[in-house]
């Protein structure tokens, strides 16, 4: 052939070549959308109407989400079409996130992409690990929208960013109901990492209508004078925890002086971090209508100022103490049979795993006492005795607390291994 002969049948294949491709683009495109019908009749999903399908998706979400996994909503936008037009269209799916720091590269733009297909729905965001400055100016950008925040801070960044509560301000948080403050980590001294007392102070002028709040293994430090500032009253407060200290009275007890809590019901405390004397300030102006408080670590705690303290919490009906010293329990035993109707008069459970460093057999007596004082509306006691030696009960008491149990109490004294009142 010659030149231009070849010339012209290198043209026709091109031509040709061009046809074939615009046919198979039409075919893979009558494809797609034969998939698309396909998935329509055999998934359930797509034909449901929208709020329907909606619900199932965002009932799919786990509570807690599994370290490393690809999110679920982002997994939903691979899957096909109609489920990513499902999860786009569903903000309540992207209400909630948890950030895992070091973030991977790129993250602070998926933050946002994430954010906003949240539209103005109510955020739950979770921060874990070393805090980061990038991602606090997005967070910062959302905060009126913020109604539950977990901060588990280990210390480790590398930014400006040494306090997170003051790299997430100034706020404020109108819509803030949950606040959880945390530590994961132990720093050079082996102590735990410390938030700026400053900052937690003013985050609560900043969250009125805050619900419940958590600090955990936090030290509360701060290198500046700590300036006054007017105490805060939070009517909407139910839920306040103060977990383990690596405190002696420094933190817990400033944050519980500024503090009003007059909707408090349930308080968990470490006597670690707050001085008697503040706990009983704090009770006396809040006045609040507790009814389940958990103290630990007692062994800061002496017997007058925890009658004290009880006497002015008349509603609560759950009590428990962990690991206190076995005086503290006798005296509690004591002061419980002697004042049935003023101290705790509503008191429906107890709870005290604790180590029984003394004869018990006075304390058993004193709790029988109580207990049948308060037969009608007591429920539940669970004592459960550590000590180098295997405590029992005396035959009378024994059968006292039996007796107890066939009119319906559930009681179980005892060690670790075996109730005590067991057969």
């Amino acid at each position: 052939m010659s030149v231009k002969q070849l010339r012209d049948h290198v043209q026709a294949l091109s031509v040709d070549i061009d046809r074939q491709r615009r046919v198979l683009k039409k075919l893979e495109g009558d494809k797609i959308i034969a998939l698309r019908q396909l998935n329509a009749i055999l998934d359930p999903v797509t034909w449901l109407p929208l709020e329907i399908s909606s619900e199932i998706f965002v009932q799919s979400l786990p509570p807690v989400p599994e370290p490393g996994a690809t999110p679920i909503p982002l997994l939903f936008l691979n899957i096909c079409h109609s489920w990513s037009h499902i999860a786009l269209s569903t903000p309540a799916l992207w209400a909630t996130i948890h950030v895992e720091f070091p973030r991977p590269e790129g993250f602070d733009h998926g933050l946002e992409d994430w954010l906003e297909r949240a539209r103005n729905r109510p955020l739950s965001i979770s921060l874990r690990g070393s805090f980061d400055d990038d991602v606090a100016t997005v967070i910062r950008e959302h905060a009126e929208q913020l109604k539950r925040l977990k901060i588990f801070h280990d210390g480790e960044d590398e930014t400006d960013i040494d306090d997170p509560l003051r790299g997430i301000g100034p706020g404020p948080f109108p819509l803030l109901e949950s606040l959880t403050i945390g530590s994961e980590n132990i720093n050079e001294d082996n102590e735990y990492i410390s938030f700026d007392l400053s900052s937690t102070l003013d985050v609560f002028h900043l969250t009125p209508n805050l619900v419940e709040c958590t600090f955990d293994m936090v030290r509360g430090m701060t290198d500046r004078t700590l300036t006054p500032r007017a105490p805060v009253v939070l009517p909407n407060l139910c839920q306040l925890k103060f977990g383990s200290s690596e405190d002696y009275l420094e933190s817990h007890s400033t944050i519980m002086q500024y503090l009003t809590l007059p909707g408090l019901r349930t308080l968990f405390l470490s006597m670690r971090g707050i001085s008697g004397d503040d706990l009983i300030a704090f009770l006396k102006r809040s006045s609040p209508p507790l009814r389940n408080l958990v103290i630990n670590e007692q062994f800061f705690l002496s017997s007058p100022i925890l009658e004290q303290c009880l006497r002015l919490l008349p509603t609560v009906t759950h009590l428990e103490l962990s690991n206190p010293h076995g005086i503290l329990v006798q005296g509690l035993f004591t002061a419980l049979a002697d004042s049935p109707s003023s101290l705790l008069p509503h008191l429906q459970s107890l709870r005290i795993p604790f180590y029984m460093d003394l004869n018990p057999q006075p304390a058993w007596v004193a709790l029988q006492r109580a207990l049948s004082a308060r037969r009608t509306h007591f429920t539940s006691v669970n004592i459960v005795v550590n000590g180098g030696r295997s405590w029992g009960l005396d035959a009378d008491i024994c059968a006292a607390f039996r007796q107890l149990v066939e009119d319906g109490m559930e009681i179980y004294i005892g060690d670790h291994n075996k109730n005590f009142l067991s057969a």
